[in-house]
């Protein structure tokens, strides 16, 4: 009887090694597991989508009850979410997107400070090379910009108990001038995004222009940093960057919205920076080797 008990436990035990070895076999020979790529920002809308017209206009009133042209996303006239589009990869010419922005600058402290980007047409020969179309789309995206502008202008021009003031002074001014009311309009109007640098030779370039406040309230009522997220792409799909600085050159790809608004003194429209900023190409600063010792060769004596 033990006899039989023995050779039963034998058996046993050798069955259990041939499956352990089987299992670790098919775990070593078993096909890995690809990872997930990492996602990356919420970018969904490029400004030139759709054939060009990813962007509608709707008028509606803002947080004092007046009524002003807002920029929305094609197809989501209802949303109530700012609406936001992609630019093409854009080369850095200023920027304040340092921690705590423009502080410093222009009488701006910690409590009213903004981030700002100014970028322009062109790219860095390696840029070019891996995005051949980009400069093409450069030149549309500043010509959709100011486009974009002229329709919310337009769109306030055209309805009734919009901007009247402002309609009014355009409408003397071309009495005068003998020209029409809605280019007087247009003329008056400030864009703050469309600007001009000049550069070391005295040619004049455009140069587009977007900001975001420096910081909001959270729901307990406490302010907040509002400085943009960094992005850069890998091999494998998206990381988040710690960005100090992005120096004069580099190549970012980023948010923006349109916002007409108007005060009693002025009206016109401006661009808000969005939340995210792609990291297409970063240029980084020389290394400044400084030193207290006088400059002498060496002279044996």
């Amino acid at each position: 009887m033990f006899s039989q008990v023995k050779e039963m436990s034998q058996n046993t035990q050798m069955k259990r090694t041939a499956e352990e070895a089987q299992l670790s076999t098919e775990a070593v020979t078993a096909p890995a597991k690809k990872s997930k790529a990492a996602k990356g920002p919420w970018m969904p809308v490029e400004f030139d989508a759709n054939g060009g017209n990813a962007l509608s206009i709707v008028v509606e009133k803002d947080r004092a009850g007046e009524l002003i042209p807002k920029a929305k996303v094609a197809g989501q006239e209802e949303s109530t979410f700012v609406a936001q589009f992609n630019t093409p990869a854009m080369t850095v010419q200023f920027n304040d997107l340092k921690q705590g922005g423009d502080t410093g600058k222009f009488g701006k402290d910690e409590t009213n400070y903004k981030y700002n980007v100014k970028c322009v047409k062109g790219l860095p020969d390696k840029v070019a090379a891996a995005m051949p179309n980009e400069e093409v789309r450069q030149e549309a995206f500043m010509k959709w910009a100011e486009n974009t502008c002229d329709a919310l202008l337009t769109k306030a021009f055209e309805t009734k108990g919009c901007m009247e003031s402002h309609k009014k002074k355009a409408a003397k001014a071309a009495k005068k001038n003998k020209t029409e009311p809605l280019q007087e309009f247009l003329n008056g109007a400030t864009k703050s995004m469309l600007k001009e640098y000049t550069d070391q030779d005295g040619d004049d370039h455009p140069m587009f222009v977007s900001g975001r406040r420096g910081q909001y309230k959270n729901e307990q009522g406490e302010y907040t940093d509002n400085r943009p997220v960094f992005w850069k792409r890998t091999q494998s799909g998206w990381e988040k960057v710690e960005v100090q600085y992005i120096s004069q050159g580099s190549v970012v790809k980023y948010q923006v919205g349109f916002r007409a608004y108007a005060t009693p003194n002025m009206y016109g429209v401006s661009c808000d920076l969005g939340k995210n900023i792609v990291v297409v190409f970063k240029v980084n600063k020389p290394t400044q080797q400084t030193s207290s010792e006088p400059i002498v060769p060496y002279i044996e004596f």
